[in-house]
């Protein structure tokens, strides 16, 4: 990592340069989206954002889903365990909420949403009627929360 940081201090982590992925990435994408156990469906590399350090290193990546309808869930934020607590996730989210539209859904672990609460994500209760292209994964996020024991929270900003 770079010896700056956004506001100049030494010694300090730089802010990630974000950048398209690129097709030679997918896999990576896949087994890192796999190994944090986040919900491996609909990967398209196309829609990842990556985050890199100066040298080129892979500190995170998310991606928007665009499923029509004026419907869109962003997702698959993964950010390596070294670089947690750096701004990466947050440059990420900040990038694609700035790039897209509201509302914007996401599906997220229960111990992370306060963390998206930050960016002004309101959590959904359990029985609200999500728009048409949602439903089929949150009856999948639901069975998974009975069979596995998963908790998993609906969040949105509008």
């Amino acid at each position: 990592m770079s010896a700056a940081t956004e506001s100049g201090e030494a010694g300090a982590p730089a802010s990630p340069r974000l950048r398209p992925a690129r097709q030679d990435e997918r896999w990576l994408i896949i087994r890192r989206v796999l190994r944090e156990r986040l919900d491996p469906t609909k990967l398209k590399w196309q829609r990842f954002m990556m985050a890199e350090d100066a040298s080129g290193q892979i500190l995170g990546f998310a991606q928007m889903k665009d499923f029509g309808e004026g419907v869109r869930e962003f997702g698959s934020l993964v950010v390596e365990l070294e670089a947690r607590g750096l701004g990466i996730g947050g440059a990420l989210t900040n990038h694609f909420l700035a790039a897209f539209p509201r509302p914007v859904y996401l599906f997220s672990g229960i111990h992370n949403v306060r963390y998206y609460q930050r960016f002004g994500f309101r959590r959904l209760p359990m029985d609200t009627p999500l728009p048409g292209p949602l439903q089929g994964k949150w009856r999948m996020a639901r069975f998974f929360m009975r069979v596995f024991k998963v908790k998993v929270a609906v969040m949105v900003i509008e």
